[in-house]
């Protein structure tokens, strides 16, 4: 009995230890080295997190605030507009702060105001965007606060339309995803801060070119050194920004095999010669890149369900298929039939007759909570309908058809016609008392005389 239990054991160790091995068990990949204190990388088609770190603490922004700035100003203005600069927009900055040089009374386009804001992170730029497009800063402010709400940026409060440090300016990593996650969606603001290089031309007040060199070290090949080489092919641009109480900030794009990322560092220091919110970001897009790819989650005319048919020929069922493909970003090594959720939605009740592609609903997948997207089911063949339903369908719609109803109506009419004539022929026959039947007629008796 020992030896027994001591082989079941033996073989039961085994059977575990070689299904522990021999079954795929996906790892999540290890997280990237990141030096600044709040970081995070999405998805940009879907908004999905594929990166966090403290990504609701509060930080300030610094210029990146300029990206909002741009938002009101695309959605609000005209590009071919000219703005003239006025004396607060141009002296309230600080001094020493990033600027193009803008004089009072210069005559500017908002399109190049938003290139000297997107590329060279112009300060006035800002206040005479803002003043234009609202009529004040303060005013100006008031729409970037609500429009910032409108997408769920919550825990973001703008005091400037520029990102000069200011205690209650603040925003967190997540909610500066959002927002440039809807930025990205503007092709003019995909355009202006993926220029590395732009020469302004003379204006009403300047004589001379000026030379715009893009602040952001990923997309600008002038900046690069050295010491300071951070290039990165993918790489859209989008912004940078830096006080000294905010430090470095960095929000960035980048492109590869069919995915986009957005990442957002903040609060990241330089050391050295090293910017962490360069390296940061060039860490989160290779993690990005290297553990994530576009997947198939179906195929077209996969076979998703098979329902039953009310009222089908021979009580067959149809068959539901996938009408197209659906391909989302998801984590390499993933069990895409058994870690996606998969949720049917079909019409109720299915009644036969079905002509092979009809739409009988849709079904939608999810993974950790996001919605990976939705296709529509259609029918794999036709469906007959029951003989015995076709003949009671035709009876019912005869019955309840107007033309039935009718000539019911028109023969009722005509019973009553009949049965009127009939009884006035027999008034006539046996006189007005013979109405309700004949009346008997009277007998006459006659009695015997006596003799």
């Amino acid at each position: 009995m020992r030896k027994n239990r001591k082989t079941i054991v033996f073989i039961t160790l085994f059977v575990l230890i070689f299904y522990a091995f021999a079954l795929p068990v996906y790892a999540k990949p290890p997280s990237p080295e990141i030096q600044g204190s709040s970081a995070i990388l999405i998805d940009s088609a879907t908004g999905k997190i594929l990166y966090e770190k403290n990504i609701h603490e509060k930080k300030y922004p610094a210029s990146i605030t300029k990206i909002m700035t741009a938002i009101i100003a695309l959605e609000n203005g005209t590009l071919d507009d000219i703005l003239t600069a006025g004396p607060n927009a141009v002296f309230s900055i600080e001094r020493g702060s990033s600027n193009i040089g803008i004089l009072v009374g210069e005559q500017i386009s908002l399109e190049e105001l938003l290139i000297g804001l997107l590329v060279a992170s112009a300060n006035e730029g800002a206040n005479v965007i803002a003043e234009h497009i609202a009529g004040s800063i303060d005013e100006f402010i008031d729409l970037m606060n609500k429009r910032a709400k409108a997408l769920g940026a919550n825990n973001t409060y703008f005091t400037n339309a520029n990102g000069l440090h200011n205690d209650n300016h603040y925003t967190t990593a997540y909610d500066m995803a959002l927002i440039t996650r809807h930025a990205m969606t503007i092709p003019k603001f995909r355009e202006l801060v993926n220029i590395d290089y732009y020469e302004m031309q003379p204006t009403n007040k300047y004589k001379k070119i000026r030379h715009l060199s893009n602040t952001n070290h990923l997309i600008n090949s002038h900046r690069a050194s050295r010491i300071h080489n951070y290039l990165y092919g993918p790489a859209l641009g989008i912004k940078t920004g830096y006080t000294s109480k905010a430090n470095h900030t960095l929000v960035a794009g980048a492109a590869k095999n069919d995915m986009e990322f957005i990442s957002v560092v903040l609060d990241a220091k330089l050391e050295g010669n090293r910017f962490y919110s360069y390296i940061d970001t060039i860490n989160l897009f290779k993690y990005g890149f290297e553990h994530f790819s576009v997947q198939t989650v179906v195929e077209p005319e996969a076979i998703i369900e098979e329902v039953a048919v009310a009222e089908a020929k021979d009580k067959e069922r149809v068959i539901l298929l996938s009408d197209q493909h659906l391909q989302a970003l998801l984590p390499n090594g993933i069990d895409i039939k058994n870690e996606i959720k998969k949720t049917p939605h079909i019409l109720s009740p299915i009644k036969a007759p079905i002509e092979k592609g009809e739409v009988l609903g849709f079904v939608s997948y999810e993974h950790n909570g996001y919605n990976l997207g939705k296709i529509n089911l259609v029918a794999g063949k036709n469906i007959e309908r029951e003989p015995i339903s076709i003949a009671k369908e035709k009876a019912v719609s005869i019955i309840t058809s107007l033309w039935f109803k009718i000539l019911t109506a028109a023969l009722g009419v005509l019973l009553v016609l009949l049965l009127i004539f009939k009884i006035r022929k027999r008034k006539k026959r046996y006189g007005s008392r013979q109405m309700f039947g004949t009346k008997r007629p009277k007998i006459r008796i006659r009695r015997r005389r006596k003799w």
